[in-house]
């Protein structure tokens, strides 16, 4: 009787995984362009590209991450603008030149050191990152520019990790909603 039991398990295993197999990806494809700002520190980029590469984790991961279609060349000079000028503009412009229709999603995400003279929340190691999609303004400016901390995987547990993951998964999803335009220079 119990192998009966046994085999029919394993025969319904048999059946029901490739109904499993079928079922699609609901994972949005995005492809992410990385630039980092002079002031960003060696241990705070490597933090956000792991950020970024967790995000896009076959197994688990919020985004299907895709390869930029525009060269990363492209966004060189976007390094010396900075976050209160210049940057925004810079890195929208060239989302909005270079899409063709037939792209995937680009993103563009910056890292930064934290602002200068900003309230820290969790002290030494935080850092900024921005997210811009190729439309004219943010879709939501707060979370578009955010903070993380750099040793959230390795103290006090999860919690600080998965805000990370959480806070640059929603600053991606609002750079992906931006309203479509020309992005405009900031003003002088």
């Amino acid at each position: 009787m119990r192998a009966l039991i046994l085999l029919a398990g394993l025969a319904l295993c048999g059946f029901a995984d490739p109904v499993l197999a079928q079922t699609p990806d609901a994972r949005t494809r995005v492809a992410v362009i990385v630039v980092t700002l002079d002031e960003a520190r060696q241990g705070q980029i490597k933090h956000g590209r792991s950020v970024i590469e967790t995000l896009g984790d076959e197994r688990f991961g919020r985004f299907e991450l895709a390869e930029p279609t525009i060269p990363l060349d492209h966004f060189q000079e976007c390094e010396d603008d900075t976050p209160e000028y210049g940057l925004a503009y810079c890195a929208r412009f060239y989302l909005h030149r270079a899409l063709t229709p037939d792209a995937p999603r680009h993103v563009v995400v910056a890292f930064a050191d934290r602002q200068p003279g900003a309230s820290s929340e969790r002290g030494r190691g935080d850092m900024r990152a921005l997210c811009f999609g190729g439309g004219a303004m943010p879709s939501n400016a707060q979370a578009q520019d955010i903070w993380l901390w750099t040793n959230s995987a390795r103290v006090h547990g999860v919690n600080d990790w998965e805000r990370d993951k959480e806070a640059l998964a929603a600053c991606i999803e609002a750079a992906m909603a931006e309203p479509p335009g020309e992005p405009k220079p900031d003003p002088l």
